[in-house]
């Protein structure tokens, strides 16, 4: 099967998620149907970069565990080699998936005004990411992604500022208390699952006594530049099980025996939901998540609505552009997911914010001139990123799937 076969199969199979904007200058999602010739005309993609290394070192990583971690070929935080492809495969079939070469004909061109990448100015790994998908998203244009200056702060994917937190260091220290008593009082069987097999991998004894970490202690409230964050177990717990993600999705086949049990993908399954639970805890909640997702949100309105809209260094982006991507994080995609109400889990892949995980915003329009917009969500399998594949078959790639709005609102 050819991969535009592929994509229209794919595309048949599912439920997607449509609806009129909810009031003026706010787009909403719902889950009616999509009319039979409706055309697309604008998109918005917000991807999670790249494969990186753990944004701690192997020694500090050992300090915190008291396991010796795998060497990694980069820098701490930094895209290897490997994420550069596993990237820039996924964006090509992205590309194919929306014509972006034009060579269907099926609608608008989306790509006959110069699309626009914006990358986050935060770090290498999304600025890299930016210019991957700038040079595979339509090569012929040349396109260049574009930033702030490196390591300068950008409002656009994270909103909250100093001031912000001073002036609600009250409700953000109430809200840090809710969720700590929420975890006491509802944490799901699969979480405590998930500490089991990571407490076993990493430290048998840890509970017992002595240096190694509990991840089973209660979750408790210490401060992190200013603001009131979630400590304990729980926490690292959640750190570890990324990172040990992050050591097989990488292929570091020279980790060691220690690693064997931990790199397969019935171990990751189990371990996963700790981190999708603190996610859930405190990246899709709160004060402080709306004001993150505060900026993006309005330019992804903005944008879908056909406005012409503003980025970070003053530049516009015109009204005829009708592709619009943006490289950030996974905490951009979960800040947006709590801002649109918006759920998601895949059955191939445990981590629903794996690197290369890509939300696309999109406008439709039916025969009678009504705007429709649908939120999907392209993402590779456990497999697919560990092989390089892209988004089909043949590379073990999952494809997309719609994204319905789910009650998780923010607070």
């Amino acid at each position: 099967m050819t991969k535009t076969l592929l994509f229209a199969a794919c595309l048949a199979s599912l439920g997607l998620g449509f609806a009129d904007p909810a009031s003026a200058g706010t787009v909403g999602f719902s889950s009616l149907p999509l009319p039979d010739h409706a055309v697309l005309e604008r998109v918005v993609l917000v991807a999670r970069h790249g494969i990186r290394s753990p944004t701690h070192g192997p020694e500090a990583l050992e300090k915190e565990t008291g396991v010796v971690w795998p060497a990694w070929p980069v820098a701490p935080g930094q895209l290897t080699e490997h994420g550069r492809v596993t990237l820039g495969r996924m964006m090509q079939d992205i590309a194919l998936h929306y014509d972006l070469a034009c060579a269907r004909h099926q609608g608008p061109c989306l790509s006959k005004a110069a699309p626009v990448i914006w990358a986050d100015s935060a770090d290498d790994r999304t600025r890299q990411s930016g210019q991957i998908m700038a040079e595979t998203l339509v090569p012929a244009q040349h396109l260049m992604a574009r930033s702030l200056s490196p390591a300068m702060h950008d409002p656009l994917f994270d909103a909250v500022t100093p001031e912000f937190i001073f002036r609600n260091r009250t409700i953000l220290a109430a809200e840090a208390a809710s969720f700590q008593r929420d975890d006491v009082k509802a944490r799901p069987q699969s979480v405590d699952q998930g500490l089991r097999v990571l407490q076993d991998l990493i430290a048998p004894e840890g509970c017992s006594g002595g240096t190694s970490p509990c991840f089973s202690t209660p979750l408790t409230i210490g401060e992190k530049k200013g603001r009131a964050v979630l400590e304990g177990g729980p926490t690292l717990a959640a750190s570890v099980a990324e990172n040990i993600l992050l050591v097989y999705v990488q292929g570091l086949e020279n980790a060691g025996p220690r690693w064997a049990q931990a790199l397969a993908p019935e171990l990751l399954k189990r371990a996963l939901p700790v981190h999708d639970y603190l996610s859930d805890l405190t990246r899709r909640r709160g004060t402080l998540v709306k004001e993150k997702s505060r900026l993006m949100a309005d330019v992804i309105d903005r944008f879908l609505s056909g406005e012409s809209v503003t980025l970070s260094d003053g530049s516009i982006v015109p009204r005829e552009t009708r592709f619009l991507a943006f490289a950030g994080h996974d905490t951009t995609l979960d800040a947006l997911a709590a801002r649109y109400g918006l759920g998601w889990s895949f059955a191939d892949q445990p981590d629903r914010t794996a690197p290369d995980t890509t939300l696309a915003f999109e406008r439709w329009r039916d025969h009678a001139g009504h705007a429709l917009y649908r939120v999907v969500i392209f993402h590779q399998s456990l497999a697919a990123l560990r092989n390089g594949g892209g988004l089909d078959e043949a590379h073990g790639g999952a494809m997309m799937v719609s994204v319905k709005p789910a009650p998780m609102p923010v607070e």
